[in-house]
């Protein structure tokens, strides 16, 4: 087995990479699939993370109450110990805690999640249906007193079932709370905002910051964060055919219908800016994203260069 000691410069220097990406509180859910699929590559990747690991695991004994700025440490600086193989600096291993602190913890321990391209149906003990999209995650909370739903991240579909306690049935995002008026509606939550779209009965939202209501009636969809409510906006579709694993636009630009399939599939894409708002028509598979793919190529004259299995060049 490759000793850390025989562990090569090129090596280390992608590690020190990803640890400074995966670590920096942006690091997008893209960026950690393909940190994932880096580091199972080969075994000398996982050892160069495996090496940091081991050290990040002795920091239980370092002060509590030291202040995250005295964590700060320069990417090169950081680049520089891991290349020596040396022992970390003092204000080194006070970055790493820093780091572990805007680790997606909530994320981790979420009591139900769906890998990319995953779509997975969740029975709710209330006989209420709940469908999680790719990529999500959601916690349930039922009380005596409320049936809760947290959204922390992703896409979900809910049909509410008529509760004989007459609980009330919220869920919960980054941007506030939505409370179901006997419905079906899907809730997605993206970076700095909610979107709702409501297929049956009504939705009210209530924002976080100033608090504020509005209710989204069926055929409508809303986008809010914690300070706005947009108005109620036309529904195209009269369902969500995400949960029928399909993909469903009508003079779409490209660059929106390559964001969709690519929720659905692993790896990352680059668009020619010439071709970003080609208007995109037609029903794309979720599950054979790449027949999808061939599928948009075909019919807009496109040509699709795969760099590898998991990074797409899209070109005329």
């Amino acid at each position: 087995m490759t000793t850390p000691e025989k562990l090569s410069k090129h090596i280390l220097d992608e590690a020190a990479d990803w640890l400074v990406i995966l670590h920096s509180g942006e690091v997008s859910d893209e960026q950690y699939q393909q940190f994932e699929q880096w580091k199972n590559q080969k075994s000398e990747n996982t050892l160069a993370i495996e090496q940091v690991q081991k050290i990040i695991s002795g920091l239980n004994e370092l002060p509590a109450n030291l202040s995250h700025q005295s964590f700060t440490r320069s990417k090169n600086e950081f680049h520089q110990t891991l290349k020596n193989n040396t022992l970390l600096s003092l204000i080194g291993l006070f970055t790493l805690t820093f780091f572990l602190y805007q680790l997606p913890w909530s994320k981790w321990q979420a009591d139900y999640h769906t890998d990319i391209g995953e779509i997975k149906n969740i029975p709710l003990d209330d006989g209420s249906q709940l469908i999680l999209a790719s990529n999500s995650y959601i916690n349930v909370e039922y009380t005596k007193q409320s049936r809760k739903i947290k959204l922390i991240a992703g896409e979900i579909y809910i049909k509410t079932a008529k509760d004989p306690y007459k609980r009330p049935f919220f869920v919960s995002t980054s941007n506030g709370d939505l409370e179901a008026l006997g419905t079906q509606f899907t809730v997605r939550q993206e970076k700095k905002k909610t979107k709702l779209n409501v297929y049956e009965h009504a939705v009210a939202i209530h924002s976080a910051e100033p608090a504020r209501e509005k209710i989204i009636k069926q055929g409508f969809r809303a986008v809010f964060n914690a300070q706005h409510i947009s108005n109620a906006i036309p529904l195209k579709n009269d369902q969500p055919y995400w949960t029928q694993h399909l993909l469903v636009v009508e003079n779409w630009p490209l660059k929106k219908v390559l964001h969709e399939l690519y929720r659905y599939q692993q790896g990352t894409y680059f668009i020619d800016p010439s071709i970003e708002n080609i208007q995109i028509s037609g029903v794309f598979s979720l599950i054979h994203i790449d027949q999808s793919l061939e599928a948009i190529a075909h019919a807009n004259s496109l040509n699709l260069e795969f760099y590898s299995p998991y990074i797409l060049h899209v070109k005329k």
